[in-house]
């Protein structure tokens, strides 16, 4: 296949019009060359995951002679709330000058074991144009809005994060001895909760970043010594400001990575977690609880568009899908 890739035009009635292509298809070709010989050292033995059409998919490591000693996770029998955060962005629909967002975040609260409590906010309806965010208090500057018109994805994520961080952000400066759980690294280089969230964390109230997916689980004999323990272990990767370990909370449980922003010890954190929340394949009760509530349904998006239409009087044009009336099959239908 890839030796077809310089040759295919060869064929083309009028081909001389495509004959910069030839070159630039041996240009292609030599960096398919010069990748072969970098790969041989980069890649060759490493362990690799093959994505499965885009999805992050969790490995499975046989049995080694790990050497790693993970630390035991130790229940500290005291009731300490703690708070998960999770939200959802949805795009609504789209004008000549911006789109219109729907976000809707929730909060699950368990505290000695069981889920207590939870709260939903939302949802809000956020109207992004050139000219700044509507209905959402924010600082972005005009590349910034400019970037999240061009791209929905990236504006449904900054929207999310925004959100998050106010609830986060409330909650930390609650008062009371508080564990507030996100989903996310703290550490992303999108900066979902750095800065002044991170400032936040106190002695008595931790911020923790709770990853369900994290290249940190490919160190085979780490994740190993982590699966094979009877209990709930950890292992610290990181000791430095915002502190990364690897955890797994229940004996037949996943393996997960935390960032931890707080004062006390690493052991004192996990153990009140473990304490206060409950894990079912080792994921916390109140963070599901959270991305549950958070979720639009089919037919509340429905019933947003139908707020929509009616409050705001907007004029629906008749739509089709694009793709599959410009670009057809191979077959010929389209």
């Amino acid at each position: 296949m890839l030796r077809k890739m310089a040759t295919s035009t060869a064929f083309l009635p009028g081909s001389d019009l495509l004959d910069p292509l030839v070159s630039l298809a041996q240009e292609f070709r030599q960096g398919l060359e010069e990748l072969t010989e970098d790969a041989e050292s980069a890649l060759s033995g490493r362990h690799f995951i093959f994505s499965r059409y885009g999805k992050e998919l969790y490995p499975y490591f046989e049995d080694t002679d790990a050497t790693t000693v993970p630390g035991c996770i130790v229940p500290i029998k005291e009731g300490r709330p703690v708070a998960s955060v999770d939200s959802t962005c949805v795009l609504i629909g789209e004008t000549t000058d911006g789109a219109l967002y729907a976000a809707r975040t929730a909060v699950g609260v368990s505290l000695e074991g069981s889920l207590r409590k939870f709260v939903r906010l939302g949802p809000l309806l956020v109207y992004v144009t050139a000219s700044g965010m509507s209905g959402l208090r924010s600082e972005l500057s005009s590349p910034e809005l400019g970037f999240l018109l061009a791209d929905h994805t990236m504006a449904e994520r900054v929207i999310r994060n925004i959100v998050e961080r106010r609830v986060i952000g409330s909650l930390l400066l609650s008062g009371g001895p508080i564990i507030v759980l996100a989903d996310g690294s703290l550490k992303h280089p999108m900066g979902q909760f750095s800065g002044s969230i991170q400032g936040l964390a106190r002695e008595r109230a931790c911020l923790v970043g709770l990853s369900k997916w994290s290249n940190l689980i490919f160190s085979e004999d780490v994740m190993c010594s982590l699966t094979r323990a009877d209990g709930p272990v950890f292992h610290t990767t990181d000791s430095g400001g915002v502190r990364t370990v690897l955890a797994k909370f229940s004996a037949d449980g996943l393996v997960f990575r935390l960032d931890i922003d707080c004062q006390e010890s690493t052991e004192a954190v996990l153990g009140r977690l473990l304490w206060n929340d409950s894990f079912p394949s080792g994921y916390p009760e109140s963070l599901k609880a959270a991305h549950h509530l958070s979720v639009f349904s089919k037919a509340e998006d429905q019933a947003l568009k139908a707020l929509v239409t009616k409050r705001f009087k907007v004029k629906q044009l008749p739509t089709f899908t694009l793709r599959t009336i410009a670009l057809g099959s191979f077959k010929g239908g389209a």
